[in-house]
């Protein structure tokens, strides 16, 4: 299924959360268009993939339910979210029971909502859901699958967002933040960027075309703490919602990586009116 992604979207929550094993689960979720520009909802550990694909989870699970709702987008109302909700943790203690396992992540598009898990061995774990299914939700269409993934290409390739919608998720982070401290974000503030050079001709090249674009130069020197050793320090005054400073931080990126450096990201004050 063709994921794309949309100006649009809307990132719902960012949690961490501690395993039993006492490790760090970074979880997000994104909202992106698929077929016929129907909106999907992908909540996902993004902190899995640079580690994946883990050996010992070969086989990827996928499970979940079918449901009915009057709202056009797709997504299910409030009882029916609680109910798919109680459903993803009755899968977690039944494939718990059965075989190691990771949950990546959970898929909703289309009136279905669909869990990911990676596990070590299928044995009876598909019996055991369809148990589950028509005993506790006989009214309901279900779908269930097991295949073997070894390079975990349902977590890197679908569920794992592209490098547009990471982009729009660390702005909309930076956003949440400065919500959370009180501003509203409709005031014009100083806005802050970073981008860094392997050499410092790129730099400088960078620099002079950033000017004509009323971008002031806070610092253009050496940090010798950074992989590209060139930093470049711009800031001009801006808007910073999501309409206004997205489309800034993506022409940064495209100018940065036109001269051989990469854009860093942004920052800016609290602004409480």
């Amino acid at each position: 299924m063709k994921k794309t992604f949309k100006f649009l979207l809307l990132i719902l929550f960012s949690t961490t959360q501690m395993n039993a094993q006492n490790s760090e689960e970074q979880w997000d979720t994104y909202m992106a268009a698929y077929e016929d520009d129907k909106v999907g909802s992908t909540t996902l550990r993004m902190d899995l993939f640079d580690s994946t694909p883990i050996k010992e989870f070969e086989y990827v699970l996928v499970t979940g339910l079918t449901y009915e709702t009057s709202k056009e987008n797709g997504f299910p109302e409030n009882e029916t979210f609680s109910l798919l909700h109680k459903v993803g943790d009755e899968l977690v203690e039944i494939v718990k029971k059965e075989t190691g396992f990771i949950l990546v992540g959970s898929f909703m598009y289309n009136k279905e909502r669909l869990e990911y898990f990676y596990i070590k061995e299928p044995k009876n774990i598909i019996s055991k859901i369809e148990d589950f299914y028509k005993k506790n939700y006989p009214d309901y269409k279900y779908y269930l699958n097991v295949k073997e993934d070894k390079e975990w290409t349902y977590y890197r390739d679908f569920l794992y967002p592209n490098e547009d919608t990471q982009n729009y998720m660390a702005d909309q982070s930076v956003l949440r933040n400065l919500a959370d401290a009180g501003d509203k974000l409709t005031k014009a503030r100083r806005v802050d960027h970073w981008l860094y050079f392997s050499k410092e001709s790129e730099m400088n090249h960078c620099k002079n075309e950033l000017i004509k674009s009323n971008f002031t130069v806070q610092n253009a020197g050496i940090n010798k703490e950074t992989n590209l050793p060139f930093e470049l320090q711009i800031w001009r005054i801006d808007h910073v919602d999501i309409d206004s400073i997205y489309p800034i931080t993506s022409n940064l990126r495209i100018v940065a990586q036109k001269y051989g450096g990469e854009y860093d990201g942004w920052e800016t004050s609290v602004e409480r009116e």
